[in-house]
């Protein structure tokens, strides 16, 4: 069962106060808002990102102290910013609003934030912000999907498109019938393996230019049971780094 004690959006001023007297992690779901086709939602990374980071509260509860702050809805979406249901923000901005929102947590007494992201756009800015951090000693962690690797390969049917994208594929649609099944419409799903363009690697391509669809893989194959077995362990690998940040804090 989640707790609310640990939901800033929740609390009154002498709930906060009882909070912050603990010296928990601070975590900031982030997600974006970006087009994954017909059958999921332009919300899907914030649904992800929200319910990750709630589960992940409730995966804690008693143990570690941890400060739920509000999703964070907006991030860096250049490779999709064409498509019908995407809005992007620039990297520097992104960095900006995690720096002032760190900023904000530290001035409160905290040494640790972490960032739930299920928005793989969000990686760069996030990482420049984690660095300006570092050297005003406030300790900033990214999360992306921690602990996923093993379970996907063992869970996988289908060939992955590229070796470094997927896209409301058979593992991501998975994660929503997982979390979020309300908003997945299967009978929608495709299949679509582009042909990516032979210098994609050293020159920045938007997908639209090889790419009918956002869609990047097999999400015919998605199922719940298969985001359940990846995101057990992710949530479970979540669970005891967040210990272990606590842990190391001043």
């Amino acid at each position: 069962m989640f707790s609310h004690q640990a939901d800033v959006e929740r609390l009154n001023d002498a709930q906060m106060r009882a909070l912050l007297a603990s010296r928990p992690v601070a975590l900031l779901p982030m997600g974006a808002v970006e087009s994954h086709g017909e059958h999921l939602p332009a919300g899907t990374d914030n649904i992800l990102a929200r319910r990750l980071a709630v589960a992940l509260v409730e995966k804690l509860a008693g143990s570690v102290p941890v400060m739920l702050l509000p999703l964070l809805p907006f991030g860096q979406v250049w490779s999709l910013s064409d498509a019908p249901g995407s809005f992007t923000l620039s990297n520097e901005t992104v960095t900006r609003i995690i720096l002032e929102i760190a900023r904000s947590t530290k001035a409160k007494g905290l040494a640790t934030m972490v960032i739930v992201n299920a928005h793989y756009g969000n990686a760069a800015a996030i990482r420049d912000a984690q660095r300006l951090l570092k050297e005003e000693a406030f300790t900033l962690a990214l999360f992306n999907y921690p602990g996923a690797d093993i379970p996907t390969r063992a869970v996988r049917e289908k060939p992955i498109v590229h070796a470094s994208f997927m896209h409301a594929c058979e593992i991501e649609t998975s994660y929503m019938l997982h979390l979020a099944p309300e908003y997945v419409r299967m009978e929608l799903a495709i299949s679509n393996y582009p042909q990516f363009p032979a210098d994609f690697a050293e020159i920045p391509y938007r997908w639209s230019e090889f790419s009918a669809s956002p869609v990047l893989g097999d999400a015919t194959a998605a199922t719940a049971e298969k985001g359940k077995i990846i995101l057990d362990a992710v949530i479970n690998r979540m669970a005891e780094l967040v210990g272990e940040l606590y842990s190391r804090q001043p």
